[in-house]
């Protein structure tokens, strides 16, 4: 599968289960609801239907609701939420962090956890840019309203500018709209269409997002598995990031950045790096570790479900549950690190003789202490 993850539309296409499941086989990581259109009764059971690939499938997915507007609706989208205890929330219309916050204060009101996903898509919000991105837990770049409310041709600049500044600061960043249009009618796309795909890749988005071509489209299985074959072959092919400015503030960031560079060491050799193994109790390693956009795994191990979740819109991150039996609240210890490595191997990520770069916390208790990093042959 690809690296950058694929957000699926869910919508009256993809109603059967079946047709929905294979979303899931093809690559979609992520599905977004938009409550714009249909019920909540439909919803209601699309996202329970979801869930049941989910557990059948035993894989891990997030559920992201798009709530339309500020207003009575975004009630209801909240009760929904709460109900499914889903992962993101998508803010449309928004002009600066006082409407994130406001949601924020709702979602508090209905004892919801989701992370807010804020909409880039009026003037207002790129005046307030910075600011947004700093209040929110997460940015789509949503081209369809904003090219109504800025020039067209400055859609792509902002675009740009959007991902960088969310790839600097370890937010995951969504970009929308269009990506791959006339595939709603047609079992191929545009070569304007995948050249779009692959900008987006070379900008180092953390996902694209499939619109109504999985919504309503006549091929909405086959749109996910062109996003994801686009999105592989160009993370394969464009440089490592350069030119961005990541702060460097904390532990954790710190390592991260070490254990990014001391993968780049082995590019040129013969034995290379087959991912990265992270440990995680909070999520921070991961953000931190994938905002440099290694074309390497980082596969994730949490006790947290709804981290688990989340994690699947970070690009490159590829989340386990790890059950909490014990061995997870104090000191690592070599035993840990065994059933993580069985694990990896089991599900064929790596092979036995095979390394990885291992990263945690010798003290699981304190969250931002990641202090470990370590070569590690696969027994």
């Amino acid at each position: 599968m690809s690296l950058t993850k694929i957000v699926a539309t869910v919508g009256p296409a993809v109603e059967p289960k079946e047709t929905l499941s294979s979303l899931v086989e093809s690559g979609a990581s992520v599905f977004r609801f938009n409550l714009k259109h249909n019920n909540p009764q439909w919803h209601s059971r699309m996202i329970k239907k979801l869930q049941e690939i989910a557990r059948e499938k035993k894989k891990p997915l997030a559920i992201l609701l798009d709530l339309p507007d500020p207003n009575l609706k975004n009630l209801i989208g909240l009760s929904l939420a709460a109900k499914y205890d889903v992962d993101f929330l998508a803010l449309s219309l928004l002009r600066s962090k006082k409407d994130i916050e406001k949601l924020k204060k709702k979602a508090k009101s209905f004892s919801l956890s989701a992370k807010i996903i804020a909409k880039i898509e009026t003037k207002e919000a790129l005046k307030n840019l910075e600011e947004i991105i700093l209040a929110a837990d997460g940015i789509m770049v949503a081209r369809g309203d904003l090219g109504k409310e800025i020039s067209l041709e400055e859609v792509p600049y902002y675009q740009k500018k959007v991902i960088k500044s969310c790839v600097e600061k370890g937010k995951p960043v969504i970009v929308a709209t269009e990506m791959l249009e006339s595939m709603i009618y047609n079992p191929f796309p545009t070569r304007a269409e995948v050249s779009d795909v692959a900008n987006s890749v070379l900008d180092y988005t953390d996902a694209v997002m499939l619109s109504a071509e999985t919504a309503t489209g006549k091929h909405p299985k086959e749109a996910v598995l062109m996003a994801e074959r686009i999105c592989r072959f160009w993370e394969k092919n464009r440089p490592p990031i350069k030119n961005f400015n990541f702060e460097i503030n904390h532990q954790t960031s710190a390592v991260c950045y070490s254990a990014y560079h001391l993968w780049l060491s082995f590019l040129g050799q013969k034995e290379k790096i087959k991912a990265f193994l992270v440990l995680t109790k909070g999520g921070l390693t991961c953000h931190m570790l994938s905002r440099l956009r290694p074309n390497i795994p980082i596969l994730a191990f949490t006790p947290d479900k709804k981290l688990r979740d989340r994690l699947c819109l970070l690009y490159g991150v590829v989340p386990f549950l790890l059950e909490e039996r014990g061995y997870f609240y104090k000191k690592r210890s070599a035993k840990d690190i065994e059933r993580v490595l069985f694990k990896i191997k089991k599900e064929e990520y790596v092979k036995k003789g095979e390394r990885v770069i291992l990263i945690y916390a010798e003290d699981w208790g304190k969250l931002g202490k990641t202090n470990i990093v370590r070569i590690q042959e696969i027994p």
